[in-house]
């Protein structure tokens, strides 16, 4: 009976072990939240804004399939003032506000062999949509949505608990958050009426992952 209770008890055990290592194999949720400069592919934007860049803010949310595998959703924000032109000559005109809020949905490939390297690259590509609005002093606004548009994306994560593992420790002991600095460039397309109201951006921004380590 002993011997039936101790097999039954080292059975249990394993199971128990294979239930915490399939756990482990779940994957992280992530968080981020990145700003830096936006370029936009509109022509003339330099005359009219003043300069051909423009400041942009996003943030991102994401699940990893696989610590390779990513798909995540971005929501991003731009906003510039000039100065207009008035209707049916080139004759600069009243001031001028300009604002885009793009959507992207898509898929990253991360270079990640290990849960704890240190610089990680990667890489993706998806579908964009915006909104936009253009408010013109003494002229009718104009708004809508854009036509479904690409993205692609590739940039460089430096693992932060790597540099302060006594803190990181003191957080997540398990190592289950990990935390990110990253640099990342991003090229959209996406058109109204034939213009294309994307561009390039340049950011930096941190990143959060949460949950047992992606395998």
């Amino acid at each position: 009976m002993i011997r039936g209770i101790c097999i039954t008890l080292a059975s249990m055990m394993s199971l128990t072990v294979s239930g915490i290592a399939a756990a482990a194999d779940t994957t992280p949720w992530m968080f981020e939240i990145k700003g830096g400069l936006f370029e936009p592919d509109l022509p003339l934007y330099k005359e009219f804004y003043g300069d051909d860049r423009n400041g942009y803010f996003a943030a991102a949310f994401g699940y990893q399939f696989k610590r390779w595998l990513e798909l995540g959703g971005e929501l991003g924000y731009s906003r510039d003032k000039g100065t207009g032109v008035q209707p049916g000559n080139v004759q600069l005109g009243g001031a001028v506000k300009y604002t885009l809020v793009p959507a992207h949905l898509y898929v990253s490939l991360l270079g990640k062999t290990s849960h704890d390297q240190l610089f990680v690259p990667y890489a993706g590509a998806g579908l964009t949509m915006a909104y936009y609005k253009q408010d013109v002093e003494s002229q009718p606004n104009r708004d809508g949505r854009t036509d479904l548009g690409y993205n692609a994306r590739a940039g460089v994560q430096l693992l932060l608990n790597r540099l302060d593992k006594r803190t990181s420790d003191r957080i997540s002991p398990n190592g289950e958050v990990q935390s990110y600095l990253f640099i990342e460039g991003q090229w959209f397309s996406t058109e109204v009426d034939g213009t294309d109201l994307g561009g390039i951006t340049y950011l930096i921004g941190v990143r959060m992952e949460w949950g047992p380590a992606a395998r």
